[in-house]
């Protein structure tokens, strides 16, 4: 942010004085859809060798209804202690399945792909879908079952259950639909001390795994799933008990096992949402903090109203588009930080409140303590609290952790800093337990997304105003001697008001053998973006770094690849993202501390807290976070994204059907649920008085005058080079009219787009957008910092 801004803002006293109410909608759409069921609820047999030991076992399901590619929490109790260090009994393992009324089969279920890590902690086949053969009586090992011998080997007999897909595609080679990178299957979750246990579940829809079909539209709706948990004792499936020092081991697919599951049906949320031929089409762009919202508002949006297709952009440039003249640009923008009114120019802009939301570190971390510490019998229990200071997140964002450098034991400018965060005596002093964990266990760094926005404009700016956080950003070491990374030292984080993006300006490489070739792996290897903070949340739940060092010699060509996702019990993910995005994968939510002690969470009391805190600017009347305003235990990264609309560049339509979107906002769309058209987890309703405002702007973009102060001037296309001269002429041709297409929203995408052939086109558009992270090379992320100083001045 500009000094400028910051100097038209109000201040706090007149801030207070002005009228602010902020009451949340009451009123809930949904009561919600959890789910709770025990094993007895289905027909047992109380002369089965299992029911003693899970006789009293008992599921429970967060959310079972209205589901997206989103996280769910499963719960369960009635088991007994899984062993400390291994998955050798009493665990649990969940899938997602696909099926009729009655329920799947087990070869409907997504299953055989685990994480190379949790498998090495599991019996044989206990992971997978392969049968030994005799080892259940009551599993038929007949031909459906028998994998085609190799030609060389035609009297070898090897058994496995084949996948199905819901296209009725069956194969024993099931990895041509879905692997370890891809499959949601909880291979083990491990059961405490007490006999209870918790796992958070990655839900799938057809969109991520399309051979399941989940979500799917079908004659009767979106297409119904399964999931199915199957408890493992220590009783196999012969009957008789394991020894100590045994691991149980056999499919969950195998029949004797796959009797004792649970199995819960979801439901979900429409996918697509055909909107009628003849729906005017508006454009609106902006930032990530209303993507959530936005997707659930957009299909209810497109069923009454005006087809709106959200693109997802940089906060600079949907400041730059909203205020520029050219045809066919957006006129609706979705910011949080005010524009400068050299950008404005001539532009006649209202801003509305439209959604209150915050920045968050999110985190999954397993607890896994030593096994002679006082906590040991903790073991494999979700983290659920995690505090960071201001400080602690400066050093993580400037790789000067040596965890977080190519090579950094043995790197010079960071071989005398903590390995990692959890090492760190200053973290130690805010999270005590975390001194029992395990040797080596530690974070694949601090997952940040690529660009810029003003969601990370303000983490700097709320760096930049803590004493202690500035300090060591200038260089100054913290009193346990840690430094910061000198290649970070030139980048003024500590006074540079304009940064809004995280650079990662260590360019260190390194080469962990003499098999792989020089210069070895970087900094974007091993701590590599995310596309956004949305894929921080996904990439954190499945606890997956991104992280390529592991040099492949099978590839074509060679390259780096990753060594997989970390193994179930000990993930130790954080990430920077949205409360919205945290929601929706079920992370832990850091608490937020200042230098002078005060301890902050998201709640919906401490993100209103905040937003009466925040100054107003005075151009613009939209309230924004200046990093220092909020104070006490008001959330300090709590966001106010405003709708912008350009009333000169747009005809009367097109404000009309802008008004039409403010009003459903304000309506609808600020009541709480789970369903689709409603306010997403993650969002705080707008109070009374920004409602009103949001009320009047929609009310005044239906006005007569609306327009009446804008320059007469009118828009002007964007000029067309001239064709260069040839010798022969050419005869113009009248092309024909293209056909307009049924248009359809992919609810998750953010973004209509024609069916067919066009979707073909999007998808090489977008793998060219995802490859932009690995173009990005030397000092052009020491540059990034600069871009909007250096795009202000070319605008200029």
């Amino acid at each position: 942010m500009k000094t400028a801004k910051v100097a038209r803002a109000l201040t706090v006293a007149a801030l207070l004085a002005m009228s602010f109410t902020a009451t949340p909608t009451s009123s809930v759409a949904d009561t919600g859809s959890a789910v709770t069921k025990t094993w007895l609820s289905e027909s047992r047999d109380q002369q089965s060798p299992f029911y003693a030991e899970f006789e009293d076992f008992r599921v429970s399901v967060s959310q079972t209804q209205n589901l997206t590619n989103q996280g769910v929490t499963v719960s369960w109790s009635g088991l007994g202690r899984t062993r400390p260090g291994e998955f050798a009994s009493n665990f649990v393992q969940i899938m997602q399945c696909w099926g009729d009324e009655s329920g799947p089969k087990p070869e409907q279920c997504q299953w055989g792909s685990p994480i190379s890590a949790t498998e090495a902690l599991m019996g044989s086949f206990a992971a997978n879908r392969d049968l030994m053969r005799g080892e259940d009586p009551s599993q038929a090992y007949s031909a459906n079952y028998l994998i085609p011998p190799p030609v060389n080997q035609p009297f070898l007999k090897s058994y496995r259950v084949p996948f199905k897909s819901v296209k009725a595609e069956q194969t024993f080679s099931f990895t041509r639909f879905f692997s370890s990178d891809s499959s949601n299957e909880f291979s083990a979750a491990p059961t405490g001390v007490t006999g209870s246990g918790q796992a958070v579940f990655e839900v799938q829809t057809a969109l991520e795994a399309p051979h399941l079909g989940c979500g799917a539209a079908t004659a009767s709706g979106p297409r119904s799933c399964w999931l199915v948990i199957v408890p493992r004792g220590e009783t196999r499936a012969d009957g008789t008990k394991i020894i100590e020092g045994e691991r149980l081991g056999g499919s969950p697919l195998s029949a004797s096992y796959w009797q004792n599951r649970i199995q819960i049906p979801i439901g979900f949320s429409a996918l697509t949402v055909n909107c009628a031929l003849g729906n005017s089409e508006r454009r609106v762009v902006g930032s990530e903090m209303i993507s959530a919202a936005f997707t659930s508002w957009q299909p209810a949006m497109c069923k009454n109203l005006a087809t709106f297709g959200y693109s997802q952009i940089g906060d600079g440039e949907a400041r730059r588009q909203i205020t520029g003249t050219t045809s066919g640009s957006s006129g609706l923008a979705f910011i949080s930080d005010p524009i400068e009114p050299e950008l404005v120019g001539d532009s006649q802009l209202l801003y509305a409140p439209i959604a209150n939301s915050a920045v968050v570190v999110a985190f999954n971390i397993e607890k896994n303590y030593r096994s002679d510490s006082p906590l040991a019998s903790q073991n494999g229990a979700l983290v659920s609290e995690l505090k960071l200071n201001a400080r602690l997140i400066a050093k993580l964002l400037t790789q000067s952790y040596r965890a977080d450098v190519p090579g950094g034991n043995i790197q010079e400018h960071v071989k005398d800093n903590p390995r990692s965060i959890v090492t760190d005596p200053e973290f130690i002093a805010l999270n005590p337990d975390f001194a029992f964990f395990q040797r080596g266990l530690e974070p694949g760094g601090l997952m940040v997304a690529l660009g810029g926005s003003d969601a990370t404009a303000l983490v700097w700016r709320w760096l930049q105003n803590d004493a202690q956080a500035n300090a060591f950003l200038k260089g100054e070491p913290d009193q346990w001697g840690m430094v910061l990374n000198k290649y970070y030292r030139s980048l003024e984080l500590a006074t540079d008001l304009e940064i809004e993006s995280f650079p990662k300006a260590d360019l260190s490489t390194y080469r962990a053998n003499e098999l792989t070739p020089p210069p070895g792996f970087s900094t974007l290897d091993l701590r590599p973006y995310t596309h956004d903070m949305l894929d921080a949340a996904l990439a954190s739940r499945r606890g997956d770094s991104k992280s390529k060092t592991i040099w492949d010699t099978s590839k074509l060509p060679a390259s780096f690849v990753s060594g997989g996702a970390q193994a179930i019990g000990q993930r130790f993910m954080i990430a920077i993202t949205d409360l919205p995005a945290a929601k929706r994968y079920g992370l832990g939510v850091a608490s937020l501390v200042s230098s002078d002690g005060a301890v902050s969470n998201p709640t919906m009391q401490a993100l209103n807290q905040a937003i009466t805190m925040m100054p107003v600017d005075k151009e613009s009347g939209m309230r924004f976070n200046d990093g220092q305003s909020i104070t006490g235990s008001a959330y300090p990264w709590t966001l106010m994204t405003y709708a912008a609309v350009n009333t000169c560049t747009q005809t009367k339509p097109a404000l009309a059907d802008y008004s039409d979107m403010l009003t459903y906002a304000t309506t609808q769309g600020q009541v709480p649920g789970e369903a689709q058209g409603f306010l997403p987890a993650g969002y705080v309703p707008l109070g009374e008085n920004d409602l009103a405002k949001t009320k009047a702007v929609a009310n005044a973009l239906k006005s007569e005058g609306v327009s009446s102060k804008c320059p007469s001037a009118k828009p002007q296309p964007a000029p067309t080079p001239s064709p260069e001269p040839t010798d022969s002429v050419i005869e113009p041709t009248q092309p024909e009219p293209p056909t307009q297409p049924n248009q359809t929203i992919y609810a998750d995408s953010f973004k209509t787009y024609p069916d067919s052939q066009t979707m073909t086109g999007f998808a090489l558009l977008l793998a060219l957008i995802l490859a932009v992270p690995g173009l990005i090379t030397g000092r052009l992320l020491l540059a990034s910092v600069k871009r909007r100083r250096e795009n202000d001045s070319v605008n200029s």
